[in-house]
Order: structure tokens, then C-alpha cells, then sequence
């Protein structure tokens, strides 16, 4: 790890390990534009400048490192620390935990072979980063700092003190992690309220309901579809941890888009011959219109994008009325559009003419477990719909948007890249 190869470099610099031709009576050059060095500002017979030889060192490591005197100024900023952090290394410096740090790790003794700290930074601003640092002292003899730019050849001190600093960007393991726990949380809740339920509903029929029939018929029907509401959620769930296993997989396959609208039209028409809805799906226009794809996922994307549309169109207008509603597949060659990667491909459509969406909710409907909470009271729903669909379509190298007018109704657009863009070639 970055904080024992830190060691290691003191430890050579203590031990001599690097040649005093390379650290003394050296005439640093000036600084570039693009050096990394960087040195706060502060009286030239105070400053206590690092020597060559372990900026040299430290720059060769691949990590982001930091050196600070015993002054806690900062002195160095490796390539990689420059790139990852930009302009947020004065930020991370003037960090409370950072400072801490520092002040406890001044309260240790030097009989320790190696002195260390480690602090945690979370800063906000401009945006959410989370932060590992790793700090360690030692103390160096003033012989290696003569002769090195901004260092005093007369001083009268014997040793001088630094503190290296690896810094680790731990952001994205941070939101993985937290988004673990809101996905367990939120589907433990959503268990949870189905299984209260039934039992609830158990209990009555053991005592009060025991010994009538027709309070029976009523709470086994309620049971009944508590029941298929949980397995519908964990097939939700589980169909969801299948899609992620192999979502960094691409398909090797590909599939014209009208054998995938022939098999749409064949698996949608059973499952919703009972809806009071009508549901169209055009003709494809182009017969060689045809992209690299799991044929049985994009079924399911666009069976989820319609029972969507069935199931929160239907709900009343803003006068209490509820008008016919009408849902429309389509499939286009993709026009070019700044939403869609610059290379030819599909659009697969789904539109209806419900109630719509209101706009502050459109970021936010791929998350695990969100629903538009006007309607996750009337509308029961696992709320991993279009979080599936999301994901199947990032497998597919895709794009999706959803596109909603309060009042006017809602349109989903997937693209999808072309078999010959993706690289695939189909199968004779």
C-alpha cells in the first residue's frame, strides 16, 4: 500500500539510502507551469524545504502524496495527487479531521519506529467526495536539506521534521456502500409491510374471524393478494440480481426489430387482454433495422415500460376524471440528438397519454425502490420497474430518457446502438 512504500522512503532517507550527490548541493530548476511542486508561502529563513531526492522518489510512486513540514505547511504535491484532487487539496489541508490528525500525531513520541495517523474527509463542497488520509512523521537529519532551494545552510537545528500524507479517494466505495444499506433498507420495508399484513390477518382468522365464513372469504382473498404482492417483489429482486451480474457483459447476439416486436406483440397480448386500456405497437417501418441484444430482456424491458404505462396512466386528471388511456410502442432509426451517442442506432418508444409526470421526479425514477410518492399510496408497485430497465439497457451500451408533461402523458425512449455500430455481426 501507498503508506509502506511512505516508509519505506523515510526509512531510506534516515538509513542514506539515497546518495548525498543526490540530495545535496543540488541547483533545483525553476518551477514550470506543470511542475508539482508547490511550496506555501512564508519567510525563506523559516521555510524548510524538502529535498530533491524525495520529491524525485515520491513522484514515482502512483499514488496521491502530500509533504508537510512541522509547521504544517505544505511543501510538495505529487503528479497524481494534483490530478486526482485539483483544487481540493487546500480544502483537504484545512479539514478539521486533517488537522486533528496532525495534532495527534505531534502528540506521539518518536521512540516508536514509525509514527502514524489516519483521517477520514468528507467534503461537500463543490460536490460530495469522501477521503482516506494516511500520515506519517519522521524526523530527518538537517544534513540532507543543505543546499536544497528555500533550505537554510546555517541552521542551527539538527533535525528537521515532515509528514508525508497519502490520500486516497474513496468516494465511489462510499456511495456503493451506502447505496448496499438503502437497498437493504428499503427492501426490508417493502417485505415487511405485506408480511404485517398476513400476519395480521392470520391472527384474526385463528380468533375473532374463526368461526366466520364470511369474514374468511374476505381476509384470505386480502392474504392472497398480500402474498402475490411479496412474490412479486422478490421476483423483482431477483431478476434485478441476475440483470447486475451480467450487466458488463454485452450481448453477442442481435435481433431484428420486428421479430423483437412479433414476440412483443405475441407475450404482451395475454397480459393485458383484460386492461382497460388500448395498447398499440406499430409495425417496424425498416425490416433491416436491427441491434446486438438479448432478445428475452428487451421483451421484459418494454413488458415493464407498458405495465407502467397501464398501470400510473390510469389514474384520474386533475378534474377527477379519467380519460381512455392509450399506449403506443414504436421502433425509429435514431435522428441525430445530442442525448444519443453520434453512431446509427434505434429508438425504441414507449408513450402513453395518462396524467404525466412532474418534472422534478424524472431524475430520480431509475433508483432502486423510488416511486412518485402522489402515487406509490394508490398504486402498489415494487418500485424496481424502471431501475431493471435502466440497468438492462447500460448491458445493451444504450441510453434511456423518460420525456413527461403534467397533463399530456409520458414517452420512454431507449436507444439502442445498431448491430454493425456495436461491433456484432449477425448471424446468417
Amino acid at each position: 500500500m501507498m503508506h509502506e512504500a511512505l516508509i519505506a522512503v523515510a526509512g531510506i532517507l534516515v538509513g542514506s539510502g539515497l546518495t548525498a550527490s543526490l540530495l545535496v548541493a543540488r541547483v533545483r530548476p525553476e518551477k514550470t507551469e506543470t511542475s508539482s511542486y508547490h511550496q506555501e508561502e512564508s519567510p525563506v529563513s523559516s521555510r524548510t524545504a524538502v529535498p530533491e531526492g524525495v520529491e524525485q522518489v515520491m513522484a514515482c510512486l502512483p499514488a496521491a502524496t502530500m509533504v508537510l513540514d512541522g509547521e504544517r505547511r505544505l511543501h510538495y504535491a505529487s503528479p497524481e495527487a494534483l490530478r486526482i484532487f485539483e483544487d481540493n487539496l487546500g480544502s483537504i489541508k484545512r479539514h478539521p479531521a486533517f488537522q486533528t490528525a496532525l495534532d495527534r500525531l505531534g502528540e506521539k513520541s518518536f521512540d516508536a519506529p514509525v509514527c502514524s495517523k489516519t483521517a477520514r474527509i468528507v467534503l461537500d463542497v463543490p460536490h460530495h467526495r469522501v477521503i482516506l488520509a494516511r500520515f506519517q512523521k519522521h524526523v530527518l537529519p538537517a544534513t540532507l536539506f543543505v543546499g536544497t532551494r528555500g533550505g537554510s545552510v546555517s541552521s542551527d537545528r539538527s533535525q528537521h521534521t515532515l509528514v508525508f500524507v497519502a490520500l486516497y479517494d474513496e468516494t465511489e466505495a462510499d456511495n456503493t456502500e451506502r447505496q448496499h444499506t438503502d437497498f437493504v433498507a428499503y427492501a426490508s420495508h417493502e417485505l415487511r409491510t405485506p408480511l404485517a399484513a398476513l400476519m395480521g390477518f392470520v391472527e384474526t382468522l385463528q380468533g375473532p374471524a374463526a368461526d366466520d365464513p364470511e369474514a374468511q372469504q374476505e381476509f384470505l382473498g386480502i392474504m392472497a393478494a398480500q402474498g402475490k404482492r411479496m412474490q412479486h417483489l422478490l421476483d423483482d429482486l431477483l431478476y434485478l440480481s441476475r440483470v447486475q451480474r451480467v450487466e458488463h457483459q454485452r450481448p453477442r447476439g442481435s435481433v431484428t426489430m420486428q421479430d423483437l416486436f412479433a414476440r412483443l406483440k405475441t407475450e404482451s397480448q395475454a397480459l393485458f387482454r383484460l386492461k382497460k386500456a388500448k395498447l398499440t405497437i406499430q409495425s417496424v417501418s425498416d425490416p433491416a433495422l436491427c441491434v446486438a441484444a438479448d432478445i428475452s430482456q428487451l421483451v421484459q424491458v418494454l413488458i415493464n415500460l407498458i405495465e407502467n404505462a397501464f398501470k400510473y396512466g390510469t389514474l384520474p386528471d386533475a378534474e377527477g376524471a379519467s380519460s381512455a388511456l392509450q399506449v403506443t410502442v414504436s421502433c425509429t432509426a435514431a435522428s441525430p440528438d445530442a442525448r444519443w451517442p453520434a453512431v446509427p442506432g434505434v429508438v425504441l418508444s414507449v408513450a402513453d397519454n395518462g396524467p404525466g409526470i412532474a418534472a422534478r421526479h424524472l431524475p430520480r425514477l431509475t433508483e432502486h425502490f423510488y416511486r412518485v410518492p402522489k402515487t406509490a399510496a394508490t398504486v402498489q408497485g415494487s418500485g424496481l420497474g424502471l431501475a431493471i430497465v435502466q440497468h438492462v439497457v447500460t448491458r445493451h451500451g444504450g441510453r434511456f430518457v423518460v420525456e413527461s408533461t403534467v397533463g399530456k402523458g409520458t414517452t420512454c425512449k431507449i436507444w439502442l446502438p445498431c448491430a454493425a455500430s456495436a461491433g456484432v455481426i449477425k448471424p446468417s
